[in-house]
């Protein structure tokens, strides 16, 4: 029998401040429609994610890491012919260009977190969820939110003049889970049309805070 509609729980987001494997940690938040966090934590494992992804059912999961591999390159092997389509995508290089930076997708160090977001992003769509990308830096800086290696502590205070709740006070939580809650918030406002998608949007689109419809000053420290 069909849940009626009303009865139906609200939408939850859960951004992932994604590493590049099992030797570092993973930031998780999830994120309810009035900006509290129902869970941030830190985790390893990609069994672990997509546990979180089906207790809470996201209706957009948002992750930190490239998604896809530069236009033209059919792997990430240096010694493949399709090397020569280089290491940027052209999102990486949209993003350089309005002064965001982000490092290239397949920059020798950055080889490991690409491909485990091109899988765990490809079994999530496979189970039907919605999946977006998201550089929290970025979004951070269009929000007017001094980014972690500047000030973790400024991060928080940041995050919580964006409307996020729940960010514990009994323990000190970790830059990996303040840059899943940015994530998770970017997440939410993509759900609400608060957003713009940078670059040519595919295979997935990365998003962010849409720049000129933010009053950065509330979030200013």
């Amino acid at each position: 029998m069909s849940v009626p509609k009303a009865a139906m729980p609200p939408a939850v987001v859960l951004g992932i401040d994604l590493r590049s494997g099992p030797r570092y940690p993973t930031g998780l938040a999830v994120l309810g429609p009035d900006r509290r966090l129902q869970l941030i934590k830190t985790v390893r494992t990609n069994e672990e994610i997509e546990q979180a992804v089906e207790q809470y059912q996201p209706a957009i999961t948002a992750i930190d890491a490239p998604l896809g591999l530069p236009e033209g390159r059919c792997c990430a092997d240096p010694g493949c012919p399709c090397s020569a389509h280089g290491i940027m995508r052209e999102v990486d290089r949209v993003c350089a260009a309005a002064g965001y930076r982000p490092f290239p997708s397949l920059l020798p160090s950055m080889v490991r977190l690409t491909l485990r977001g091109i899988v765990l992003s490809q079994r999530l769509l496979a189970a039907g969820r919605r999946v977006v990308e998201v550089y929290p830096g970025m979004a951070q800086d269009v929000m007017g939110i001094p980014r972690k290696g500047k000030s973790v502590d400024g991060l928080r205070l940041g995050l919580f003049r964006a409307g996020i709740r729940g960010i514990p006070r009994k323990r000190r939580v970790t830059h990996d889970e303040l840059d899943a809650a940015t994530c998770a918030l970017v997440a939410l406002m993509h759900l609400n049309g608060e957003t713009e998608v940078m670059g040519p949007g595919t295979p997935l689109p990365l998003v962010l805070p849409g720049r000129g419809q933010l009053d950065s000053a509330r979030y200013q420290t």
